[in-house]
């Protein structure tokens, strides 16, 4: 996970936790969660792109 995304889910969940309105503390959770999701997905490419770069490396040697 990157520290910038990193350091808005902490932010987003600090500010779920220190808002009173349900309503609005669910939007802040939803996005909250939907970031943590993106950042999975961003973490899984770099990781197939890193994989598919090694195997380039290999051929070319």
């Amino acid at each position: 996970m990157s520290n910038e995304l990193r350091k808005k889910l902490h932010d987003l969940a600090e500010l779920c936790d220190s808002t009173a309105d349900p309503q609005t503390k669910a939007i802040i959770e939803a996005i909250r969660l939907q970031t943590a999701v993106l950042n999975e997905r961003l973490f899984a490419i770099e990781l197939q792109v890193s994989a598919l770069s090694k195997r380039l490396e290999s051929t070319t040697d």
